[in-house]
């Protein structure tokens, strides 16, 4: 099933394209800037230039593909509703077989998360395109815990806009694994999984996890969001960024990360990796670069 990766060259795109790669699919890499992805190239991945903002590059690099994954870029949700309905468009005048969207656990009417707008209006979009499509529901990443460890080591707390809210974090690689599966495999026609780990975390309990994977103590203190914006603020984020990250943790006390399916599980075989086996494993990788 020949399938096309838009976004190739990014965190998770990457690791989809490894992870079809170890299933003997070789899959085609359209990416913003070619040129960062060498190392694709060298692996005998087709490399094709595909930027959300051209819609003539999308039509081009969408030639005779049967699946397409489509990994939202990071841009403000006035620009990525646009990109979207371009590569929509773009894959419908191509004649995509199938079109996967890798969505976010936000998308509900009633969520805080400012990407919320988004979500829906891609969600509809695709639903609504004539195009045959499959929505894959992404929990919150894990990944950037694992990356912030030695900061909060530093700082020795976890400082969250956060009371009583849990998370089902999931970690990048087990993402992948469950959408190389949903692109390369069948039954997958119109169908919305919610990918999301096997528990859901409270604050404290991801701070002890962090302490065990450290080696270190580091406790979870709960702030206000002002607080949380200082912060962000010290640490040269963006203004609409540190906006971003406080609607998304007005989402986690309501609850809309809280949510455990086994749809990984069903679709790969495996249950994903829990928080505290991901972070040890991967402070243990660290350690030993």
């Amino acid at each position: 099933m020949k399938t096309n990766i838009l976004g190739a060259t990014g965190q998770l795109g990457r690791k989809v394209v490894g992870e079809l790669l170890s299933r003997g699919v070789t899959p085609i890499a359209s990416v913003r800037h070619p040129e960062k992805a060498g190392d694709l190239a060298d692996r005998g991945i087709e490399v094709r230039h595909a930027d959300y903002e051209q819609p003539a590059s999308l039509h081009a690099a969408f030639r005779d593909d049967e699946v397409l994954l489509l990994i939202p870029t990071t841009a403000a949700i006035e620009p990525r509703i646009q990109q979207h309905h371009n590569a929509l468009e773009a894959a419908r005048s191509a004649g995509i077989g199938r079109v996967v969207f890798a969505s976010f656990m936000a998308a509900t009417p009633e969520s805080r998360f400012l990407i919320a707008p988004f979500l829906l209006y891609a969600e509809s979009k695709l639903r609504l395109s004539g195009l045959d499509w499959t929505i894959l529901r992404n929990g919150m990443y894990l990944d950037p815990i694992a990356d912030w460890i030695p900061e909060l080591v530093r700082m020795g707390r976890l400082p969250y806009p956060v009371r009583r809210g849990r998370v089902a974090y999931i970690s990048r690689d087990d993402l992948a694994r469950a959408t190389a599966t949903v692109c390369a495999g069948s039954g997958h026609s119109r169908q919305l999984y919610k990918l999301t780990g096997s528990e859901a975390v409270s604050m404290p309990e991801l701070a002890e996890a962090v302490s065990h994977a450290a080696g270190k103590t580091v406790a979870f203190e709960s702030v206000d969001e002002e607080g949380f914006a200082e912060i962000c603020r010290t640490g040269d984020e963006s203004p609409r960024m540190t906006d971003v990250l406080i609607s998304m943790y007005r989402a986690v006390e309501d609850g809309e990360f809280s949510e455990v399916t086994d749809d990984v599980e069903r679709l790969t075989g495996f249950p994903p990796e829990t928080v505290g086996s991901y972070l040890r494993r991967v402070a243990t990788q660290s350690d030993a670069r």
